[in-house]
């Protein structure tokens, strides 16, 4: 019996090859059973048309809403998410259907913790000032743009999954203190990584480099507030690598324009595509990239290796290791 495989067609290059390499679908090529299609780039959410068709998917950045599944020709027994959210995909209607849904948590964890670093060095040096500067012929204007040194410094922490202890674990040494809050770990726990356990209100007043790696849940939906951002202080920075609409956007661009806080380093917004008239991109204390500053050939490879694996595991009837429903 054949076993049909959807990838999402957004993982593919100009060129038609797969952005994370060759290598990751050898094991599915390995078995006679599973038939692989690639589907259309430009789907933006999932209909019948391929709930129906495919037993697995392989699924990026569309969508999976309660429309996306008709009970009645519904074929998809698994959906595994290519990185390690999944607030794309309506888990309701996947538990009404029993279809699993999978992702890839460990994959991702050395990579968003280096784009995380990434952003705090880029803002703390000044890096984006300071090549334009130098394309702007500015030269002898670089004295006016002193960078932030770090060694005096705390960096906080919202959220200490698998990302912010890996986060914590290459970064730690540079900064004087790390503080973090998440109500979910204990103080001992933090304590193993040298990092002090500290509220929800304090989080704020203590951070000068403040790194969002929380989910997205009903909870830290927006909880990133003008509240939160005035306890800030005027010289901290704001970095978010978890999901935009953690962070009140409209809150955090009126903190920017005001000078409330220094900067803010985001590779997510709370609408992804950003609106080419997004304030946030004529604000000169902002680093934003497009959701993908983690994005390497190693991540994808491994994001893909490990999205694969749990594909295979359903296809074998064996244990899936990192199922989520």
């Amino acid at each position: 019996m054949k076993f049909t495989l959807g990838i999402s067609g957004d993982l593919l290059t100009n060129e038609g090859k797969p952005c994370f390499g060759e290598q990751p679908l050898e094991a599915l090529y390995k078995e006679n059973q599973i038939i692989v299609e690639w589907m259309d780039h430009k789907i933006q959410i999932l209909s019948e048309n391929e709930t129906s068709k495919y037993d697995a998917i392989l699924l990026n950045s569309p969508r999976l809403t309660k429309n996306s599944i008709n009970p009645k020709n519904n074929k998809v027994k698994i959906v595994s998410r290519f990185g390690v959210g999944y607030d794309t995909v309506d888990i309701g209607v996947l538990k009404t259907n029993k279809i699993i849904l999978t992702n890839t948590p460990y994959s991702v964890r050395r990579p968003v913790a280096v784009a995380a670093l990434t952003m705090v060095l880029s803002l703390s040096g000044k890096l984006i000032t300071k090549d334009n500067l130098l394309r702007n012929g500015l030269w002898n204007e670089r004295t006016n743009h002193m960078g932030i040194g770090l060694m005096n410094k705390t960096l906080g922490l919202v959220g200490f999954g698998g990302i912010g202890k890996e986060f914590v674990k290459i970064s730690k040494h540079l900064f004087k203190k790390v503080v973090c809050f998440d109500p979910f770990v204990s103080k001992e726990e933090m304590k193993k990584f040298q990092v002090d356990k500290i509220s929800f209100d304090e989080i704020p007043k203590s951070s000068d480099f403040l790194v969002i790696l929380c989910d997205l849940n009903e909870n830290t939906r927006g909880m990133i507030d003008r509240i939160f951002l005035n306890k800030m202080k005027s010289s901290s920075y704001l970095i978010n690598l978890s999901r935009g609409p953690v962070v009140n956007e409209n809150d955090l661009i009126i903190s920017l324009r005001e000078n409330k806080i220094a900067g803010a380093g985001l590779d997510v917004m709370s609408n992804e595509p950003i609106d080419e008239n997004n304030e946030l991109i004529k604000l000169n204390n902002t680093i934003l990239t497009p959701h993908s500053l983690c994005w390497t050939d190693e991540c994808f490879q491994s994001i893909a290796s490990e999205a694969i694996s749990s594909i295979l595991s359903y296809f074998r009837d064996e244990n899936i290791l990192n199922r989520v429903v």
